[in-house]
């Protein structure tokens, strides 16, 4: 491959590294939205997309990770190398978090009075959503700092591997707010569905609007036309 045609297609799988974590950071996030929304059929909904948002993550990143090593060491070996130079070991990164599934939940916010009193369960009910919500949150600033690393770095961690990780996080977290909060107490679950709207749902109905548009307009062209 040409020296100028290497170095383009550098940048493009670099940049396709960048885009392959802020997609799955970003539905990591409607997940947030949804369990903040205390809407449980959307945050199965949401977790459903992420589970195929991961299993493409993993598949194109190998691709991506693979095609990027080869031309590094194209570009960086040899008499008459690239300009492009190896990239320094990555500094300190963000450890792994500590799994939260569905017992951690209730053994840190635990409900344990007999009669249960509506106050103490709605404290432990809404630290358990606060919790994962947390929790997740920090699972996306771990992605996207372990996806730079990589995409400076590229044997600073696998990226099949990480996300395979992320995707057990996740689901541990989002399963264990469906089991210990929404499942298990449902009623006080829909007292608090609607009081923070998700932003996604919001952008994803203007676009939405946007193709509808298109296509009746391509649809009337088509009518005049004929």
């Amino acid at each position: 491959m040409h020296k100028i045609a290497a170095e383009l297609r550098h940048r493009e799988l670099t940049q396709e590294i960048y885009n392959i974590g802020d997609e799955v950071a970003e539905y990591i996030e409607h997940l947030i939205e949804s369990i903040a929304d205390w809407d449980p059929e959307l945050a199965r909904e949401c977790l459903e997309e992420f589970s195929e948002i991961i299993e493409d993550a993993r598949a194109d990143s190998r691709r991506a990770v693979g095609e990027l090593l080869g031309l590094r060491q194209a570009l960086t070996s040899g008499v008459r190398a690239g300009t492009l130079s190896a990239s320094a070991s990555p500094g300190n990164q963000l450890p792994e978090p500590e799994l939260l599934d569905a017992r951690a939940l209730e053994a840190a916010h635990p409900i344990s009075s007999s009669p249960i009193v509506v106050r103490e369960l709605a404290a432990a009910l809404n630290g358990r959503t606060e919790n994962v919500t947390e929790h997740l949150e920090g699972l996306v600033d771990w992605v996207l700092d372990q996806t730079e690393a990589v995409a400076h770095h590229l044997d600073a961690v696998s990226l099949p591997h990480l996300y395979a990780r992320v995707g057990r996080h996740v689901t541990a977290a989002a399963e264990g707010w469906l089991h210990t909060v929404a499942d298990a107490h449902p009623v006080y679950a829909r007292t608090m569905r609607g009081a923070n709207p998700p932003a996604f749902l919001v952008e994803r109905a203007r676009v939405d609007a946007v193709v509808a548009r298109v296509a009746a307009k391509r649809a009337r062209d088509r009518g005049a036309a004929s």
